[in-house]
């Protein structure tokens, strides 16, 4: 018989780059070396995230889809919001403008420390951040059972199975909200897609919105989605950019050896004094959903 549930947790776990490292010997993972690499990925792109989110574009994108969120879910002076995964904290700063308190974690101390700073710059005594794995948030000892108005996961990879989507909705009193991407159109990208075996079905099948939004359908949930589409011009360091491809790509399907090198060898040929530009265009989709019967 047909188990739905397994079927989506598998297709999952399966398209988990940093995870994939976890499996011993025995074929069972125990998500300590997979974390690690993820922390470790993080703490590498932190200053240049960071650098990023300051833009104006990024500030005013942000801006709106936080007031959008803020008003779906009732976020007041006396209301509580969880940001899963909040990086160098620029979301949860924004919400910390209309709730009473915000607790923000991430795996990667570094993004923590960027986020600390960014608060006491904005000066929002109101928001916590700590280096915190969701994946290890003993929600009972934290005092986060049915705590927060809105328990926020904005494109991060701390929510990456079943179990994450459920701890979200146990510390909600009121709803959830998880945005990951479902499309990127990037032109560094597409010059690299010719070195590997790309497969643009497979990578569709992967999206984490696919599994999670099907998840929490079987759960009993009904989810509301929104598309929202954004455009950019920038660029980034040869390194940060070989890193961002080669998980990326690595995600869909298990870059070779030789790839990896196809691909470090490509991108050194496309920059230019250590920097590499892009144009690009992406669509995410906005799940939000109730935790109340």
């Amino acid at each position: 018989m047909f188990d739905a549930f397994s079927y989506f947790e598998k297709l999952w776990e399966d398209h988990q780059p940093d995870l994939r490292a976890d499996l011993g010997s025995d074929g069972k993972s125990n998500g300590r070396l997979g974390r690690s690499a993820q922390a470790d990925f993080w703490n590498r792109r932190a200053s240049s995230y960071d650098a990023h989110g300051n833009q104006t574009e990024s500030r005013e994108h942000r801006r709106l889809l936080v007031e959008s969120l803020a008003d779906k879910a009732g976020i007041g002076p006396d209301s509580q919001v969880l940001d899963i995964g909040c990086g160098p904290g620029k979301m949860a700063l924004v919400f910390a403008e209309k709730a009473a308190r915000v607790e923000a974690l991430d795996i990667a101390p570094k993004m923590i420390a960027l986020a600390e700073e960014n608060a006491a710059e904005e000066k929002r005594p109101n928001v916590h951040f700590q280096a915190l794995d969701w994946s290890e948030a003993d929600l009972s000892a934290l005092g986060w059972e049915k705590k927060f108005q809105l328990v926020l996961a904005s494109k991060t990879p701390a929510v990456n199975d079943r179990a994450a989507l459920e701890k979200m909705t146990a510390a909600s009193n009121g709803y959830c909200c998880l945005i990951t991407q479902v499309d990127v159109r990037n032109s560094v990208a597409e010059q690299l897609k010719p070195l590997i075996d790309w497969d643009e079905r497979r990578a569709r099948l992967c999206r984490s919105f696919y599994c999670a939004f099907n998840l929490l359908w079987l759960l009993g949930y009904y989810p509301e989605v929104e598309y929202f589409e954004r455009t950019w011009i920038g660029e980034s360091s040869l390194e940060d950019a070989e890193l961002m491809h080669c998980r990326y790509f690595d995600s869909i399907k298990p870059l070779t050896a030789s790839q990896k090198k196809a691909l470090a060898r490509k991108l050194e040929s496309l920059s230019q004094d250590g920097l590499i530009k892009e144009v690009g265009a992406a669509k995410a989709a906005v799940m939000f959903w109730s935790v109340r019967p």
